[in-house]
């Protein structure tokens, strides 16, 4: 095991350190596809798509030339029945009527739309469509075994209407890893105004959200009072150890009332072969004292991350450190973006990056997009980004990642899209 204690560690190698230790816990699982799920393995299609030859439109079959004979009276309702695969055949001169979907009679070579036939009797008269009109030929969008998507790949609701149409009943995913939160502190209420000494939850329900959006599984996500006790059996209560993530907010520092900094650093270091400081603080403002440990339970790793008490800080931690590990157990990147500057940071003197809350567009103002156009992304700072405060990040769509050394306007710039 390594630890180097009050060794910041560079916010792009903490990043490095828990995508390399989150790959250990990809699984597999078959299951039938819904909005959020990442493919594992790429999806073949199990059948020709459209599966038969169909009519395009409501109208009329026909073979040959006009005028045709028509073999059956056009439908006037189903009456519960599935009138679309009455089929049938032609020959020369014959037509049938069919709707939108319906199967093509077979010998069929064109269909003349209802709104351009004329029917007296038996006979349709319209003028000839061109060979093939209106028809929609089988295997047209997809054939048997061909790729309908690939993996790595986060499922849409469009993607699962896809797949439903294609006859996909089952597909590879990546399991959910599971997380479990902990939000300390004695300080924190619930509800109504704080008074002072007091502050208000600002965890419990944006944390869950935002992992969930992410695809991870949240197993817990409870308040914790700022206590030994409390912490420490929360660390070893059956459902916490049995999380892939463990996220708890606040005692990450060093004094003597931050007892998540303790537990977390004894739980990794007393798990056995395998257990880790992957970063004992990281180099960012804000979330410096950050803490990313792994430990082994039963041969299974699981990673921590013990993150700043203040709103902001907290914030940044979970979208620089814990978001990218769900993403590495569901098998997909996380990547830094790239755009510009719309004006200058300046620099700071300690040797950290920092973090800032950005809007993406021109002049400053947000496209409403959540991945700016990379690398053309235009990127203004915003205010309200000190680490207890959240005005910054409510109003943005980007954490922008500014070198020590500041940036001037134009300069190209790294972030994170919110």
């Amino acid at each position: 095991m390594s630890h180097e204690h009050h060794q910041p560690v560079a916010w792009d190698e903490a990043r490095r350190r828990i995508c390399a230790a989150a790959s250990a816990t990809v699984a597999e699982v078959r299951k039938h596809p819904a909005p959020g799920d990442v493919l594992a393995a790429d999806v073949p299609a199990p059948m020709d798509v459209p599966h038969y030859t169909s009519s395009a439109m409501d109208g009329f079959a026909v073979r040959g030339d006009g005028p045709w004979r028509l073999l059956a009276a056009p439908f006037t309702g189903s009456q519960g029945r599935n009138v679309h695969r009455s089929g049938g055949s032609l020959a020369d001169g014959e037509a049938l009527p069919v709707l939108t979907g319906s199967l093509l009679p077979e010998g069929a070579d064109s269909v003349i739309r209802s709104e351009n036939a004329e029917v007296t009797g038996e006979e349709l008269h319209a003028e000839h469509p061109a060979p093939g009109r209106d028809i929609r030929p089988s295997g047209q969008e997809w054939h048997l075994g061909d790729t309908l998507l690939t993996a790595p790949r986060r499922l849409s609701p469009r993607h699962v209407a896809m797949l439903g149409a294609a006859g996909v009943d089952e597909v590879t995913v990546a399991r959910a890893p599971k997380v479990a939160c902990a939000f300390t502190g004695n300080e924190v209420v619930a509800s109504g105004v704080p008074g002072p000494g007091e502050v208000r939850d600002a965890f419990s329900v944006s944390f869950p959200a935002l992992l969930t959006g992410w695809g991870a599984e949240v197993v817990a996500a409870e308040h914790l009072a700022d206590d030994p006790v409390a912490v420490e059996d929360w660390l070893r209560r059956p459902a916490v150890l049995d999380a892939d993530i463990v996220v708890m907010t606040g005692g990450s520092g060093r004094s003597g009332q931050d007892f998540a900094r303790r537990f977390i650093t004894r739980a990794a270091l007393a798990s056995g072969a395998g257990g880790e400081i992957l970063a004992d603080e990281v180099a960012c403002q804000p979330g410096h004292p950050t803490l990313l440990v792994r430990r082994i339970i039963s041969g299974r790793p699981q990673l921590i991350a013990g993150v700043p008490g203040n709103p902001f800080a907290a914030h940044v931690a979970l979208h620089s450190f814990v978001q990218p590990a769900v993403a590495t157990a569901l098998g997909l990147d996380a990547p830094v973006l790239s755009g510009v500057l719309g004006a200058a940071v300046e620099p700071i003197r300690r040797d950290r990056v920092r973090l800032m809350p950005a809007v993406s567009g021109v002049a400053g103002v947000g496209s409403g997009t959540h991945e700016p156009a990379d690398p053309e992304a235009a990127l203004t700072v915003l205010p309200g980004r000190l680490s207890h405060m959240l005005s910054g990040y409510a109003a943005a769509d980007a954490l922008v990642i500014v070198p020590p050394e500041g940036l001037a306007a134009g300069d190209g710039v790294r972030y994170l899209p919110l």
